[in-house]
Protein backbone atom coordinates (compact mmCIF):
# COMPACT_ATOMS: atom_id res chain seq x y z
CA UNK A 1 0.00 0.00 0.00
CA UNK A 2 2.80 2.40 0.91
CA UNK A 3 4.60 1.58 -2.32
CA UNK A 4 1.47 2.27 -4.32
CA UNK A 5 0.97 5.62 -2.60
CA UNK A 6 4.60 6.60 -3.11
CA UNK A 7 4.36 5.65 -6.79
CA UNK A 8 1.24 7.77 -7.20
CA UNK A 9 2.91 10.70 -5.45
CA UNK A 10 5.99 10.41 -7.65
CA UNK A 11 3.82 10.29 -10.77
CA UNK A 12 1.89 13.38 -9.68
CA UNK A 13 5.13 15.24 -8.99
CA UNK A 14 6.46 14.36 -12.44
CA UNK A 15 3.23 15.53 -14.08
CA UNK A 16 3.38 18.82 -12.23
CA UNK A 17 7.00 19.29 -13.24
CA UNK A 18 6.21 18.52 -16.86
CA UNK A 19 3.23 20.87 -16.88
CA UNK A 20 5.35 23.60 -15.32
CA UNK A 21 8.02 23.10 -17.98
CA UNK A 22 5.37 23.25 -20.69
CA UNK A 23 3.99 26.50 -19.27
CA UNK A 24 7.49 27.98 -19.07
CA UNK A 25 8.19 26.93 -22.64
CA UNK A 26 4.95 28.47 -23.87
CA UNK A 27 5.81 31.71 -22.06
CA UNK A 28 9.12 31.83 -23.95
CA UNK A 29 7.38 31.38 -27.27
CA UNK A 30 7.49 28.84 -30.04
CA UNK A 31 10.91 27.62 -31.12
CA UNK A 32 11.83 28.56 -34.71
CA UNK A 33 14.97 28.62 -36.84
CA UNK A 34 15.55 31.86 -38.69
CA UNK A 35 16.84 31.75 -42.26
CA UNK A 36 20.25 32.94 -43.34
CA UNK A 37 18.65 34.48 -46.46
CA UNK A 38 15.29 35.49 -47.88
CA UNK A 39 14.99 32.15 -49.67
CA UNK A 40 14.83 30.06 -46.48
CA UNK A 41 13.13 32.56 -44.16
CA UNK A 42 10.28 30.81 -42.29
CA UNK A 43 6.83 32.35 -42.81
CA UNK A 44 5.48 33.17 -39.34
CA UNK A 45 2.09 34.10 -37.96
CA UNK A 46 1.80 36.87 -35.36
CA UNK A 47 2.93 35.53 -31.97
CA UNK A 48 5.87 34.97 -29.61
CA UNK A 49 8.95 33.02 -30.72
CA UNK A 50 12.44 32.04 -29.57
CA UNK A 51 15.60 31.36 -31.52
CA UNK A 52 19.40 31.49 -31.16
CA UNK A 53 21.76 33.87 -32.93
CA UNK A 54 25.54 34.00 -33.42
CA UNK A 55 27.68 37.16 -33.25
CA UNK A 56 27.79 38.75 -36.70
CA UNK A 57 24.79 36.72 -37.88
CA UNK A 58 21.59 38.03 -39.45
CA UNK A 59 18.41 35.96 -39.29
CA UNK A 60 15.44 36.47 -41.60
CA UNK A 61 11.76 35.71 -41.03
CA UNK A 62 8.68 36.27 -43.17
CA UNK A 63 5.31 37.75 -42.26
CA UNK A 64 2.37 38.68 -44.49
CA UNK A 65 1.14 42.28 -44.45
CA UNK A 66 -1.93 43.57 -46.28
CA UNK A 67 -2.49 47.19 -47.26
CA UNK A 68 -3.10 49.28 -44.13
CA UNK A 69 -1.33 46.83 -41.78
CA UNK A 70 1.89 47.54 -39.92
CA UNK A 71 4.39 45.34 -38.11
CA UNK A 72 5.32 45.66 -34.46
CA UNK A 73 8.61 43.87 -33.75
CA UNK A 74 9.87 43.25 -30.22
CA UNK A 75 13.13 41.41 -29.49
CA UNK A 76 15.57 40.84 -26.62
CA UNK A 77 18.55 38.62 -25.97
CA UNK A 78 17.90 36.24 -23.08
CA UNK A 79 21.05 37.26 -21.14
CA UNK A 80 21.77 38.89 -17.82
CA UNK A 81 23.01 42.52 -17.73
CA UNK A 82 26.80 42.63 -18.09
CA UNK A 83 26.99 38.95 -18.94
CA UNK A 84 28.05 39.43 -22.59
CA UNK A 85 31.42 40.85 -23.61
CA UNK A 86 30.93 43.81 -25.95
CA UNK A 87 33.70 42.52 -28.20
CA UNK A 88 31.68 39.36 -28.74
CA UNK A 89 28.30 41.06 -29.20
CA UNK A 90 28.15 44.84 -29.52
CA UNK A 91 24.38 45.27 -29.61
CA UNK A 92 21.15 44.07 -31.14
CA UNK A 93 19.51 45.37 -34.31
CA UNK A 94 16.12 44.88 -35.93
CA UNK A 95 15.61 45.29 -39.66
CA UNK A 96 12.69 45.13 -42.06
CA UNK A 97 12.83 44.34 -45.77
CA UNK A 98 10.01 44.79 -48.28
CA UNK A 99 8.58 42.03 -50.48
CA UNK A 100 11.16 43.17 -53.06
CA UNK A 101 14.01 42.75 -50.51
CA UNK A 102 14.52 46.50 -50.05
CA UNK A 103 15.65 47.72 -46.62
CA UNK A 104 13.23 49.83 -44.57
CA UNK A 105 14.80 51.81 -41.74
CA UNK A 106 12.17 54.35 -40.71
CA UNK A 107 9.65 53.54 -38.00
CA UNK A 108 6.23 55.00 -37.35
CA UNK A 109 6.38 54.75 -33.56
CA UNK A 110 9.60 54.18 -31.60
CA UNK A 111 8.44 52.66 -28.32
CA UNK A 112 11.78 52.20 -26.55
CA UNK A 113 13.56 55.31 -27.73
CA UNK A 114 16.36 53.18 -29.18
CA UNK A 115 15.25 53.21 -32.80
CA UNK A 116 16.11 49.87 -34.44
CA UNK A 117 19.39 49.34 -32.52
CA UNK A 118 19.90 48.74 -28.81
CA UNK A 119 22.42 47.43 -26.33
CA UNK A 120 22.95 43.72 -25.81
CA UNK A 121 20.89 43.54 -22.63
CA UNK A 122 18.16 45.98 -23.74
CA UNK A 123 14.83 45.29 -25.38
CA UNK A 124 13.89 46.55 -28.82
CA UNK A 125 10.24 47.35 -29.44
CA UNK A 126 9.43 49.24 -32.63
CA UNK A 127 6.48 49.71 -34.98
CA UNK A 128 7.14 50.12 -38.69
CA UNK A 129 5.12 52.18 -41.12
CA UNK A 130 2.12 50.45 -42.69
CA UNK A 131 2.02 48.74 -46.04
CA UNK A 132 0.24 50.76 -48.72
CA UNK A 133 -2.28 49.83 -51.40
CA UNK A 134 -0.95 48.53 -54.73
CA UNK A 135 -2.16 51.68 -56.52
CA UNK A 136 0.21 53.77 -54.37
CA UNK A 137 3.20 51.86 -55.78
CA UNK A 138 2.47 52.33 -59.50
CA UNK A 139 4.77 55.32 -59.92
CA UNK A 140 7.75 53.11 -59.05
CA UNK A 141 9.36 55.84 -56.92
CA UNK A 142 11.09 54.77 -53.70
CA UNK A 143 10.85 51.39 -52.06
CA UNK A 144 7.98 49.06 -52.80
CA UNK A 145 5.75 49.23 -49.71
CA UNK A 146 2.79 47.29 -51.03
CA UNK A 147 1.17 44.15 -49.63
CA UNK A 148 2.97 40.82 -49.65
CA UNK A 149 5.48 38.87 -47.56
CA UNK A 150 7.70 41.27 -45.61
CA UNK A 151 10.97 40.16 -44.02
CA UNK A 152 11.80 41.27 -40.46
CA UNK A 153 15.36 40.40 -39.46
CA UNK A 154 17.57 40.25 -36.40
CA UNK A 155 21.26 41.14 -36.43
CA UNK A 156 23.86 40.71 -33.69
CA UNK A 157 26.79 43.04 -34.50
CA UNK A 158 30.27 42.37 -33.14
CA UNK A 159 33.59 44.21 -33.06
CA UNK A 160 35.68 41.04 -33.06
CA UNK A 161 37.36 40.08 -36.34
CA UNK A 162 36.79 36.42 -35.54
CA UNK A 163 33.89 36.30 -33.08
CA UNK A 164 33.40 33.28 -30.90
CA UNK A 165 30.84 30.72 -32.08
CA UNK A 166 28.51 31.37 -29.16
CA UNK A 167 24.78 30.90 -29.67
CA UNK A 168 22.82 33.53 -27.79
CA UNK A 169 19.16 32.75 -27.00
CA UNK A 170 16.82 35.42 -28.23
CA UNK A 171 13.11 36.03 -27.72
CA UNK A 172 11.01 38.05 -30.13
CA UNK A 173 7.39 38.86 -30.83
CA UNK A 174 5.62 39.74 -34.07
CA UNK A 175 2.35 41.65 -34.03
CA UNK A 176 0.35 42.75 -37.07
CA UNK A 177 -1.55 45.96 -36.28
CA UNK A 178 -4.57 47.14 -38.26
CA UNK A 179 -7.16 45.64 -40.58
CA UNK A 180 -6.64 45.10 -44.31
CA UNK A 181 -7.81 48.03 -46.42
CA UNK A 182 -9.24 47.99 -49.93
CA UNK A 183 -7.39 49.70 -52.73
CA UNK A 184 -9.12 53.05 -53.47
CA UNK A 185 -7.88 52.97 -57.09
CA UNK A 186 -7.62 49.33 -58.17
CA UNK A 187 -6.48 48.30 -61.60
CA UNK A 188 -9.48 47.99 -63.95
CA UNK A 189 -10.33 44.41 -64.77
CA UNK A 190 -9.92 43.85 -68.51
CA UNK A 191 -13.23 42.79 -70.11
CA UNK A 192 -13.72 40.01 -72.63
CA UNK A 193 -13.13 40.95 -76.26
CA UNK A 194 -16.33 40.94 -78.32
CA UNK A 195 -16.52 38.20 -80.94
CA UNK A 196 -16.82 39.82 -84.40
CA UNK A 197 -20.15 39.10 -86.14
CA UNK A 198 -19.91 36.95 -89.30
CA UNK A 199 -20.01 38.91 -92.54
CA UNK A 200 -23.35 38.73 -94.35
CA UNK A 201 -23.06 37.21 -97.76
CA UNK A 202 -24.81 38.79 -100.73
CA UNK A 203 -27.58 37.00 -102.55
CA UNK A 204 -25.23 36.17 -105.42
CA UNK A 205 -22.65 34.67 -103.00
CA UNK A 206 -25.26 32.74 -101.09
CA UNK A 207 -27.04 31.17 -104.11
CA UNK A 208 -25.67 28.10 -105.82
CA UNK A 209 -25.79 29.68 -109.30
CA UNK A 210 -24.70 33.29 -109.22
CA UNK A 211 -24.22 35.61 -112.15
CA UNK A 212 -20.65 34.48 -112.67
CA UNK A 213 -21.67 30.84 -112.65
CA UNK A 214 -24.44 31.48 -115.20
CA UNK A 215 -22.04 33.34 -117.50
CA UNK A 216 -19.57 30.48 -117.26
CA UNK A 217 -22.21 27.93 -118.19
CA UNK A 218 -23.26 30.00 -121.24
CA UNK A 219 -19.66 30.30 -122.44
CA UNK A 220 -19.13 26.57 -122.10
CA UNK A 221 -22.30 25.87 -124.12
CA UNK A 222 -21.13 28.21 -126.90
CA UNK A 223 -17.79 26.42 -127.15
CA UNK A 224 -19.50 23.02 -127.33
CA UNK A 225 -21.74 24.29 -130.13
CA UNK A 226 -18.81 25.59 -132.15
CA UNK A 227 -16.88 22.35 -131.77
CA UNK A 228 -19.95 20.31 -132.76
CA UNK A 229 -20.49 22.49 -135.83
CA UNK A 230 -16.88 21.98 -136.91
CA UNK A 231 -17.23 18.21 -136.78
CA UNK A 232 -20.42 18.34 -138.82
CA UNK A 233 -18.76 20.50 -141.49
CA UNK A 234 -15.86 18.05 -141.82
CA UNK A 235 -18.22 15.11 -142.38
CA UNK A 236 -20.03 16.95 -145.16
Amino acid sequence: MRRALSTLALGAALMLAMSGAAVAQSDQGQAVVGGGSFANAPLLEPGAYRDTILPGERLYYGVKLAAGQRLRFRAKLDVEPGEVDTDTAAGLAIGLQTPLREVITDTDDDITGNSTVSGVDEELNVIFRPAVAPSATRDGIGEYRGPGVWYPSLYLPTTARKPAKVEFPIEFELEVIGDPQEDPSPEPTPGKEATPAPEKKSEDEGSGTGAGAIAGIGLAGLLVGLVGGGFAARRR
